[in-house]
Order: C-alpha cells, then structure tokens, then sequence
C-alpha cells in the first residue's frame, strides 16, 4: 500500500486544545517572565505578536536565618516570532522578615543596631594577633557607618581609659599595644584597612578569616572562672562556646542586616527563550539565555543599605544564565516539563573595587506536571532544586533549596487569567536537617591578665545551642495576568469517510492452461492469470488516501488505485478482491467486492512426440564364454511409459529382458559377433521407427601362458617367483591358474603345500581358481606356473 502524506505546520492553535500559554512569575531562584507553569518553563512559546503583562504575589521561606520573603514580580514578554519571545522581569516589592537574626553574620557588622553580638574576626591591627581568628565579645563593637574601614575596632576586654590606677592602666596598655600593634596609649585599634586575599578581600576586625566582611558566628558563650586579685593576677573570662569560623549567609540577600526590610524595583532581568522544535512536535525543547542586573550594589552606602535591607543579593557585574527546558504532551489532559540550567553570580564589590562576598553561582533542576482539563482549569504541581556550586565564600549554614509548589490555573479567556498555589520549602533548617552538621574550630581570645592555656570544649548533641531551628516551611502565591492571543483555527472536524465507488477487473474469466505435456485443441486456454484491477474512490475532505485490498486467494502486486491481482497457483474455482480506502480513521467508509471465475481448460490433448532410440553395445570385445552388455536409450517423446523387447542373433539373454538393460551369454561362442535388437513398445501410433540394434564382438579362443619356471628354491625365493604370478591372477579374475610340480611325490607335496598357502592365505587368490598337476618324477623338484584365461583349452598346459 501506498499513502501520500502532505503535513502542514500549523500557525494556529487548535480551538480544541484547552492547554492555554502564561508567564512564570518565578521568584526563590527562578527568574520570572517566559512562558511556562509557576516557576517551571514549558516548551511552548507566545506566537509572533502575542504579548502578556503578569503581576504575582509570592511569599516563600528560605535559610539560614528563618527568613520569610514576600515578593511583586511584574513581567512583560513578547512573542517575536511563532517559535522565539523576549521578557522583561522586576521586583515591584520586596519584603524580607528575619526569625532567627542570630543566623545570619550580616547582624553582626559594626553598623548593627543595638548592642554588638560577639563574632569571630580577622584581628586588626598588625600586632602579635594579626591574621588570627579572635574573638570579639559582645558589645566591644561600636556603632560604625559603612564602609567600616578607618572606625574603632573596640577594645577586646580591655581598659585603656585614664581612670585606672597607674599599674593597671600601664599593664593593660603595653599588652594591648603588643596584641594589635597600636601605639601606647588610650588608642584603640581600627577597622581594617581591606586586603588582598582569595577571590574576596579580608577585612581585619569586620570579616571572617575566609575573606570577604561578613564575620563568623558566635552562638554561645562561656566562663572561664579565675581568682579576682591585685593587678598581676587572674581575672573571669568570657570565651566563646559554639562558633563558626566562617560567615552564615541568605544567597538571596547576603548581606542582609534588618529584621524586617522593604524594597522595591532592585531586581531586573531581560531574556529569550527560543523553542528549537518546531510548534507540530509533541516534544518541545530550547534555550532562555537571560542577564539579570541590580539596581543596589556596594559601591556607596545608600546602595548598601539597601542590601542591608534584603533589596538583592547585589551582584556588582549582574548575573548571566541559561535554561535549557523541555517537554512532551503525553495526553491531551497532561503536560510534563523539564528544567536544567546555570546561572552565573558575579561577586558583591565595595569601595574601589574590593570584593566584598565571592558569591557562588546557581544550579537549577526542576520539574513539572501540568493538567489541562479544559480551557478554563489547569492544576500544575512543581518540584525544585537550587544548588549553590563553584568557588565560593564558605557559608557555614548554607542551604540548597528544595521546593514543591502546587496549585491551579483559571482562564476565563485564552488571554486572561490568574493563578494560586502554595509553596513548600523541603528542607528548611529544622531539627532534622540540621544534626548532622560538624562544629570544630579554634580561635584566639585576647585578655590582659591571661590565665594559663586552656583548652574549652563544648558537646552537644543535635542541635547547637544557641541555634534557633526554622519553624516554618510555608509558601503561597497569588499571579494574574492579561494579554493579547492569536485566534485559535477550528476544532477538530469529524472525519467524513472516504468511499470506494467502484473496481474495475479487465477479466472476469481466466481459462487455466493445459498441463505439461498437453494443448488445446482449440488453442483457447491462456496461461496468464494477472488481472489488472482498476480502483475509484472519493472522499469528502480530499484527504490523501490509501487503498487497502483483500483478496480470496493469490496475492496483490503493486499499490495505489491501480494494481495487479495475481492468481498464480490457484486451482479452478471463485475468486474475490475487496477494495477499501483509508483516509486517516482507517478503512471506515463503504467498500467494493469484484469476482474472478477461475476455469479448467475444455480441450486439452496431449501431444505426441517420437523419441530418439539407440542401443550402447559392448566397448571392447569379451572373452568366449563371458557376458556382454546391451543398453537401450530412448530420449525425448511424450510417452509416459514404455516398453522393452529383446531379441539377439547368437548367444543367450540371461537377465534384463523387458527392461533397458540385458545381459547376453556368450558360453559356446568363438572369435564371433553378437547382435541384440530392441523392439519399444508404447509409444504413439505415428511413432513407427521404434527399433534399434547394437553388436558386440567375442575374441577368439585363447591359449595358456607359462607364467615362469624354476627348480630347486629357498621358500623365500618361491614366494619371490610366485608374486607377478599372484598379480597376474588378480588383473585377470576370470582367468585359471594351473601349478605344475615335477619331483618325488614327497618333494611335490613340499611344494605344493608352501604354493597353495602362500597364494591362498598370503596372497588372498580364491583357493578355487587354482589347479595343482603332477608332472611326474624327476631327481629335483621343479615347478612350472600357467594362467589359462577364461575360454582357453587349458589340456595344452605342459606340453
């Protein structure tokens, strides 16, 4: 069968797909604004022309810190051509509420309201404790402006003031002088200045020693006790109990430092995504390139502030990303889409250029099911993994989110609609997540009346103390959205069936021919059973066809309207081929029957064809008394069978006769020729030349042959004599062989016995082939060996 297939690549939407397009509002990772589900991009993409504005309310949790993020992002996207669109994404509103300050380092920098938290810094200054991790005690920090550099470092425990007593002021001073290299004097240590150090500065007495100005945490604190006496002596000390060498940072905001902060329009992305499928395919696969930018950066205080206030992360350089996505329609009911992509972070930069936090960069997975029950309905559940990867400032309580989202879509038209779901982080910093976390480091604690080295160790179990867990995981989201949509192209239209109008047969009758050997009479039977069918067919849409054909018996040669119907092999009888049409529903539409009367020719005869006959006679002429061989060959004809009679002119037939083949005695005859006469019978009667003869030859009598003669031998060299005369025996097997003995009857004996065994036993000639005669008496034995052939007067022997 054959089918012509034409497809069109469609440019609209059928009406009857109720699967609709919309914006991402994305949000916690995910940029918002190319078409897809929530968060997860779909394979599809606006039609040239088509545009959308989206505004959503998303609120969503994240850590460390416990915080709660509340978002507006509003979008535009356009549709550039049916297959590629560009967006536009911002943060009309950001909303950040911190549960657990103590978390996050950025509520530890000197701009912190309130009293300072104890930490773990770089040390300042270049005394003996420069480049160390030191502990700073709460409240030591006073209240300094960003940028930090140049403010008081604090004093570390220490009294430097002019109201201590002259020893202890004079003590404290010289000691504090040595730990950070400060002049003597009531002169404290300053902030700074910045560093060169990995891919971030360090910032001596602001940030950890891992480099960058967020510092380490520290949770809890403790005492070491001493005896409180005169100036020399020891004195209680803080020290700190469970710590973190390295900062605890939101990715979302590092340098977060508020409570509760508001922002608005700090976030902006512009991107494309471009489908590589063409819109036919069930499978939809591309590219969304995008550059997302800051509006804040670390370059002066205002901007600072603002992220300080959780407006973004801040990226100096902005971010530069890419998605491949992916989907396939596996019903018409359900959609499944696919996400992978990188996102590169730049770093967070300071005055002149000093990178204030190596920001990692993003790992995106995720994936989606959407249920388009209709066009107004569609129930879409998300599954999430944001993985921070590359080179990095350490974070000691980083978290890679996992997130699922559920919920519902509703369009009261093709172009309008909102959407509604609830977000749930997976893995928040709850009890759970949080136990199998290492706490090990050391650090320095400066004191002016140290007490003798002492090793504080802190254990727990599970939670560290001083760590608040995160208590709740729960997210939801609010998105509308209006646009413009290309006219969607009618609906499926029901199938009308194509129907076969007729089959034409260019014979309806096939006289079969005669069998092998026969013809007709009349020369009216036709070997050709083909039968050339012709088919008309019609269908209402004009849709390609392919014509389908059932037959009773032989088989179809071709395809198309137009085949051969093949009935070799077939046997006499009724014949029928069915022709259907398929137009896309399969043979739905009426169908035609034609008959082919299959017949057995009336007159055949068979024909009559003489054969060729001869007689193959004997090559070389036998011996007397031997047999000879007469065949008959009879070639060509139309006889089914025949027979054979023989008849020979001498000699006897002693076997064969009525067959092809006699064999003819020549007992009695001499130095003659023998000729034998078939006769074939059962041939057809214009057949009268059905004889042939053949001859063969008879030699003439022959004579006795001395072989050899010898006298008086060792046995050995008997058996020497006798074995050309043993060969000689066995070239002519008809032949006689006569041993004649002269000697006493004792010697003769001898002689016999040791021929007889040698030639019977050792030599294997039949015993009876072999004739022994006495000679008679003679002084010595002598012996004579004859061969008498077949025919031969063997009373000549001896003579």
């Amino acid at each position: 069968m054959l089918a012509l297939i034409v497809m069109v690549s469609a440019q609209k939407k059928s009406e009857d797909d109720p699967r609709n397009t919309a914006p991402t509002f994305g949000t916690g990772g995910p940029v918002g604004g190319p078409t897809g589900l929530f968060t997860v991009y779909d394979g599809s993409t606006l039609r040239k022309g088509e545009f959308t504005f989206s505004a959503a309310y998303s609120n969503y949790d994240r850590d460390p810190g416990d915080v709660d993020i509340s978002e507006i992002p509003v979008s535009f996207q356009l549709g550039i051509t049916n297959n590629f669109e560009i967006f536009f994404n911002t943060d009309a509103y950001r909303g950040i509420k911190v549960n657990s300050p103590r978390n996050l380092s950025g509520f530890y920098l000197p701009n912190n309201s309130g009293t300072s938290l104890p930490a773990v810094v770089l040390a300042p200054g270049t005394g003996q404790l420069a480049g160390t991790a030191l502990f700073r005690p709460s409240g030591n920090q006073v209240f300094v402006q960003y940028p930090y550099v140049g403010g008081t470092g604090g004093l570390y425990g220490f009294d430097l003031s002019d109201q201590a007593d002259f020893v202890t002021q004079g003590v404290q001073r010289a000691r504090y002088s040595a730990l950070f290299g400060t002049a003597l004097g009531n002169i404290q240590v300053q902030l700074g200045p910045a560093g060169p150090g990995g891919a971030a500065n360090v910032f001596p007495g602001i940030g950890s020693v891992y480099g960058g100005i967020l510092p380490g945490l520290v949770l809890t604190t403790t005492t070491i006790p001493g005896a409180f006496v005169p100036v020399g002596g020891t004195q209680p000390q803080t020290v700190p109990g469970v710590f973190t060498l390295a900062p605890s940072y939101l990715n979302d905001a590092p340098m977060l430092n508020r409570k509760f902060g508001e922002s608005s329009f700090s976030t902006f992305t512009v991107g494309a995504k471009w489908r590589l499928t063409s819109n036919s395919n069930p499978i939809g696969f591309g590219v969304i390139p995008f550059y997302r930018f800051y509006a804040d950066s670390g370059s002066d205080a205002a901007g600072f502030n603002q992220l300080q206030r959780g407006a973004s992360p801040g990226g100096q350089k902005g971010d530069f990303g890419a998605i491949l996505f992916a989907d396939s329609r596996l019903r018409k009911w359900v959609n499944v889409s696919a996400n992978v992509g990188y996102i590169y972070n730049s770093d967070i930069e300071g005055q002149g250029g000093t990178v204030l936090l190596d920001r990692g960069d993003e790992l995106l997975a995720a994936f989606g099911v959407d249920f388009p029950v209709n066009k107004y309905f569609q129930p879409i559940f998300e599954f999430r993994s944001n993985q921070y990867v590359g080179g990095r400032t350490p974070n000691a309580f980083e978290n890679n989110p996992l997130e699922g989202l559920a919920g519902v879509r509703v369009f009261p038209a093709r172009w309008l609609g909102f959407s509604l779901g609830y977000r749930y982080h997976a893995n928040q910093q709850d009890r759970s997540s949080i136990e199998d976390s290492d706490f090990n480091g050391s650090i320095t604690v400066a004191t002016a009346n140290p007490l003798a080295a002492t090793q504080v160790t802190t254990n727990f179990t599970g939670v560290p103390p001083g760590f608040r867990t995160s208590s709740d995981p729960h997210g939801f989201f609010v998105q509308g959205f209006i646009g413009r949509r290309d006219s969607r192209g009618p609906g499926e239209i029901p199938n009308q069936p194509a129907q076969v109008t007729a089959v034409n047969l260019s014979k309806s009758t096939i006289t079969l021919g005669c069998p092998a050997g026969q013809k007709s009479e009349s020369n009216s039977c036709d070997d050709d059973k083909s039968v050339n069918v012709t088919t008309s067919a019609s269908d209402p849409e004009n849709d390609p066809l392919t014509y389908n054909y059932t037959v009773s018996g032989g088989r179809i040669v071709g395809t198309g309207s137009n085949v051969s119907w093949d009935l070799s092999g077939v046997g006499a009888g009724t014949y029928t081929i069915t022709a259907g049409v398929d137009d896309g529903c399969g043979v739905c539409g009426d169908t035609k029957t034609a008959t082919v009367e299959v017949k057995d020719c009336p007159d055949c005869k068979v024909i009559c064809e003489c054969p060729s006959i001869s007689v193959s006679e004997p090559a070389v002429a036998v011996n007397p008394g031997e047999n000879m061989t007469f065949t008959a060959n009879v070639s060509g004809g139309s006889q089914d069978s025949q027979t054979y009679n023989w008849t020979v002119n001498q000699g006897t037939i002693v076997e064969g006769q009525g067959s092809p083949t006699i064999t003819v005695s020549t007992s009695g005859l001499v130095n003659t020729t023998v000729t034998a006469e078939v006769e074939i019978g059962g041939l057809c009667d214009v057949c009268t030349d059905n004889k042939a003869s053949g001859s063969g030859i008879v030699a003439p009598k022959p004579n006795p042959v001395l072989r050899d003669e010898f006298g008086k031998l060792a046995n050995d060299d008997v058996k020497a004599r006798l074995d050309p005369y043993a060969s000689d025996l066995q070239a002519d097997p008809n032949a006689t062989g006569y041993i004649v003995n002269y000697g006493s009857s004792k010697l003769v004996a001898q002689r016999e016995k040791l021929i007889r065994d040698y030639l019977v036993k050792d030599r294997g000639i039949d015993s009876s082939r072999l004739v022994f005669v006495n000679g008679g008496v003679e002084p010595q034995i002598r012996t004579r060996l004859w061969i008498v052939p077949a025919g031969a007067d063997s009373s000549s022997v001896d003579e």
